[in-house]
């Protein structure tokens, strides 16, 4: 039987971040791809020119339709735009009660745009947490939801401890740590995980450095991580080749050509 995954997330028609995105992740592991869209973003990797939400009729809608016809194995959340959806969408998880959730708690774009509604974030999230088997924030995300500042590997476990004593639902929490060694110069990259029984686990890896910033590497490596996991991966052993394959993408990136002088390059490689 063909598992299925479905992908809460944001429309980039830049093809590089949200549902497109992960569609073209869940075809690599030969995954039917379900979407609900939260937001309609005009954006590429350089700007983010208009962001419209989809109404909560129709976001409701468009889960009802999903959840009602197909059997869900799996969800992946990303952008999640205000209270609103959070309610909406946590009554279809209590509902159904897929077995995977993954929660990726975007909250700001590539290129420093706010896409989430600052009013509440991250605290509309929480009706969604309790029911993540993991979240996947950034540094910055990780920031937000656990109230502290994180400027080393240490912090980021101290920030996972938080977020695990504030929200005691998540069973799993990664945070990923890319963007300290960009603000430190630091030539590798921490990622780490606390798992369900508060055992840490450290992924360390060789920084790979483009001189451009990277739009998507953090929906690709939650929707790969939700498709291992969907199909029956231990978290650990996903977590890792998680890694391997967001690695491997990164190294195989080509700039999409334009008449522009582009800052920013898309996940665009060998997926």
């Amino acid at each position: 039987m063909t598992l299925k995954i479905l992908s809460v997330a944001g429309f980039d028609g830049s093809g590089g971040a949200g549902i497109t995105s992960d569609a073209k992740i869940f075809s690599k592991f030969k995954i039917f791809g379900l979407s609900a869209i939260t937001v309609m973003t005009a954006q590429n990797p350089n700007n983010v020119y208009m962001i419209e939400p989809v109404p909560d009729a129709f976001f409701s809608a468009e889960l009802n339709a999903v959840f009602s016809y197909f059997s869900v194995d799996a969800v992946k959340i990303g952008l999640i735009l205000n209270e609103n959806q959070s309610l909406i969408l946590s009554r279809f998880l209590k509902k159904y009660n897929p077995k995977i959730v993954v929660i990726d708690p975007i909250y700001v774009s590539t290129s420093g745009k706010a896409l989430a509604e600052k009013s509440g974030y991250p605290g509309f999230l929480i009706p969604l947490f309790k029911y993540a088997t993991v979240i996947t924030p950034n540094i910055k995300e990780a920031e937000l939801i656990s109230g502290i500042g994180i400027k080393d590997l240490n912090g980021m476990k101290l920030a996972a401890k938080i977020i695990r004593e504030k929200n005691p639902g998540i069973k799993n929490i990664i945070i990923k740590g890319s963007h300290i060694s960009e603000k430190s110069g630091e030539k590798k990259i921490f990622n780490i995980m606390l798992d369900s029984k508060n055992k840490f686990f450290i992924f360390e890896n060789k920084r790979l450095s483009l001189g451009k910033e990277i739009h998507g590497t953090g929906c690709a490596f939650s929707a790969c991580l939700a498709s291992l996991l969907a199909k029956g991966i231990k978290l650990e052993d996903a977590f890792i080749e998680t890694e391997k394959f967001v690695s491997k993408i990164i190294r195989g990136l080509k700039k999409i050509p334009d008449n522009t002088t582009e800052k920013k390059i898309y996940i665009t490689g060998n997926i």
